[in-house]
């Protein structure tokens, strides 16, 4: 099935977004709910998350409160996370007229249940969120103020088997809820998008059920998918590819695997994939531990900018990633059914190379020349 841009979809697959999954993905691009911090809490024993106290008119936001020693464990490292709970609470709001309360309901463990801390900004003005728990009441101030953002219209992943471009721009996770909280991304992304509308290149973001504070000042994308993780079976037909947003090592990853997965089984010979390292955000992994969010980002450049050789940078960054890209499918083990067989055997006999620029090119794995992976960094 072959789709035009987004404003030409069928009646039948258009259809707003659904804010409210069912689950959320374990892994670190998807815990925007225990992550991203932006502020002080309100007290030094609950904190509300995510950590965004100024919304834009018309924006919706799934709050949840947990305890401050919890999340500093889980941040930590210190606290599994299949042992990390926020506790029950009512929410309730000062001013409805400023920000008001939705009703939502999810599936959860096969039965239908009422959401807690659905807000949504009504018009611009401040008010207090009263968070109501069994052993406490207390009072958080939300801010709406700035323009009202026009939504972006989103059709789930599934619902489309293939789109066809001679190039195309992904742009992932594009949002401060839980991912790139400082926005480090954003020029790069801005930049990458504006070139593509110059050039004729179609669009497509990825887009989680829940998406407050998408970044982009483009928001009218030729595609739109919900996909929690990047995660698809799309088949993407083109001659390239270009992957901007994030997470490097985890979800935009998980977006290059599944989209060359794609081109494999459909007989694909080429491949040529693009990575601009400044529209790039990943996780601070120089800091030392591994943690969760937030670490914080910073833009894939400012990695590779830390390193005084191109060798380095290849050994440092890249290697990583390619290790990952071609050993562990699906990274982090999502999705749960990745399509067969597993990318490294359909990758045994191509030719994988990196290059910098004009200035660096390294074989990461040589092979069959008629079957070749180019991965191009960009800004290195």
């Amino acid at each position: 099935m072959s789709l035009s841009p987004i404003t030409n979809y069928p009646q039948s697959l258009k259809s707003r977004r659904s804010r409210f999954s069912a689950t959320r993905l374990l892994v670190p691009c998807l815990l925007g709910l225990v992550t991203t911090i932006l502020g002080s809490p309100a007290t030094p024993d609950l904190e509300l998350l995510p950590k965004h106290f100024v919304l834009h008119p018309g924006e919706q936001i799934h709050y949840n409160v947990c305890p401050t020693v919890a999340v500093e464990a889980y941040l930590r490292g210190k606290l599994p996370r299949n042992e990390f709970h926020c506790v029950d609470a009512k929410f309730s709001t000062e001013d409805p007229k400023v920000l008001r309360l939705i009703k939502a309901t999810t599936i959860k463990n096969g039965e239908e249940t009422t959401v807690d801390g659905v807000l949504e900004a009504v018009r611009s003005g401040r008010t207090g969120l009263v968070v109501s728990t069994p052993n406490s009441v207390q009072r958080f101030t939300i801010t709406v103020a700035g323009a009202a953002q026009p939504s972006i219209i989103a059709i789930p992943h599934t619902a489309v088997k293939e789109i066809q471009a001679k190039e195309f721009l992904f742009v992932g996770h594009a949002n401060l809820d839980g991912y790139d909280y400082t926005a480090v991304a954003k020029p790069g992304i801005d930049r990458a998008v504006a070139k593509a509308r110059k050039s004729g290149v179609p669009v497509v973001y990825w887009v989680g059920n829940e998406y407050p504070n998408w970044y982009t000042a483009d928001r009218h994308p030729d595609y739109a998918f919900v996909s929690e993780g990047q995660e698809h079976e799309i088949h993407i037909e083109a001659d390239r590819v270009t992957f901007s947003g994030g997470s490097f090592m985890f979800c935009l990853l998980r977006n290059v695997q599944m989209t060359l997965h794609g081109m494999l089984k459909h007989d694909a010979l080429q491949a040529n994939f693009v990575f601009p390292a400044d529209a790039i955000w990943v996780e601070d992994a120089d800091r030392g531990d591994q943690r969760w969010y937030p670490t914080p980002s910073v833009a894939l450049s400012t990695l590779f900018a830390r390193r005084t050789s191109d060798v380095q940078k290849y050994d440092e960054v890249i290697l990583p990633f390619l290790n990952l890209l071609i050993t562990e499918f699906p990274v982090a083990g999502y999705p749960r059914n990745p399509p067969a067989p597993p990318l490294s055997e359909l990758l045994k006999d191509w030719r994988i190379v990196v290059r910098f620029g004009d200035r660096f090119e390294r074989v990461y794995r040589r092979g069959n020349s008629d079957k070749t992976l180019l991965l191009s960094f960009q800004g290195v």
